[in-house]
């Protein structure tokens, strides 16, 4: 087997893998690792979209593929037009049979489509429905179509939402212990490290999160602040366009922690940013960095805060400076 013929075997071996309900974070720790082999993205970006396909005409192809167990009583054989593959190669319609049956051919039951960014990525998504999402750096984000919902579920990262209006068909995102509801609206969701916020552009959006008897309204200008678990919630007025800055390359802060910013930026490279010293995480900072490359984006912390930068072999250390005394 040729190394790209692999690649798309392995990307439908994480295509199905990723759907599954006990999917742990060990999984998605060993799913970036593959993706940052040479090919690995581009792979799962095919695959990806032979998959939307066969979930496009789900039934159609579901009920051809069900054919051979029929056959097998009737005995008489059965054909499968495979054109509409035919662009992707022989191996890659393989792998997409993997997608659809599972080992021994039974169907798998989740139709869900995965997307993803990886590290320094952002990614733009046109929905079959006509929403448009923008995700991220490094987010992971399922969407389902069912007859009476569209569902997302966010396991981890940040997206931006544009939703086509469907009255009758809601859009519901899943962020841990929270779910927005939408019919047509603009909003931001981000699930990084066990906080969640929600914050609304244009339209409304409801919120239920577990604990609280009813759902939280919000509009447009509008955050919700949430710690998975907890039972507390803030809702709080911000500047809604600062909060999707990430879109044109601008991580905008207004009186956040370092502890934030080093969490943020960390999702952009991989060589990790770490905090020593008391109290360094919770130095503030107000401003606007520029997302180029790490070395520089330390350069302008460490000008505009009273942090030093010590690289190491794999990683950069932050560290308060001591106060000067009067």
């Amino acid at each position: 087997m040729s190394r790209s013929a692999q690649h798309l075997q392995e990307a439908a071996d994480w295509l199905t893998r990723l759907q599954r309900p006990e999917v742990e974070e060990t999984d998605w720790l060993a799913f970036d690792a593959w993706l940052s082999e040479p090919g690995a993205q581009e792979a799962y970006d095919a695959i990806q979209a032979v998959d939307e396909e066969i979930f496009q005409r789900g039934s159609a192809v579901r009920g051809e593929l069900a054919v051979p167990r029929r056959a097998v009583a009737a005995k008489r054989g059965f054909t499968i037009d495979w054109r509409w593959l035919g662009g992707l190669g022989v191996a890659a319609a393989a792998a997409a049979v993997a997608i659809v049956v599972a080992p021994w051919g039974e169907l798998l039951p989740q139709p869900d489509t995965l997307y993803t960014t990886a590290k320094g990525e952002n990614r733009a998504v046109q929905l079959s429905d006509g929403s448009h999402i923008d995700l991220n750096t490094d987010s992971h984000l399922s969407v389902r179509f069912d007859k009476d919902a569209r569902r997302v579920t966010v396991h981890d990262g940040q997206a931006l939402f544009d939703v086509a209006h469907d009255k009758a068909r809601p859009f519901l995102i899943t962020a841990g212990d929270e779910t927005v509801r939408v019919v047509g609206t603009k909003f931001d969701v981000r699930r990084r490290d066990g906080q969640l916020t929600v914050t609304v552009l244009r339209g409304l959006v409801e919120v239920a999160t577990d604990g609280q008897e009813s759902p939280v309204r919000l509009r447009p200008g509008q955050m919700l602040e949430h710690v998975e678990g907890a039972a507390s919630i803030v809702v709080r007025n911000v500047a809604a366009e600062d909060q999707v800055g990430w879109r044109s390359g601008r991580l905008v802060y207004r009186d956040q922690s370092l502890g934030r910013i080093v969490s943020d930026m960390n999702h952009y490279f991989d060589r990790p940013l770490r905090l020593e010293g008391e109290n360094t995480a919770n130095l503030k900072f107000s401003g606007v960095l520029i997302v180029d490359g790490q070395d520089a984006m330390v350069r302008r912390l460490t000008s505009l805060m009273p942090i030093a930068a010590t690289p190491t072999d794999d990683s950069i250390v932050l560290r308060g400076k001591a106060s000067t005394p009067n």
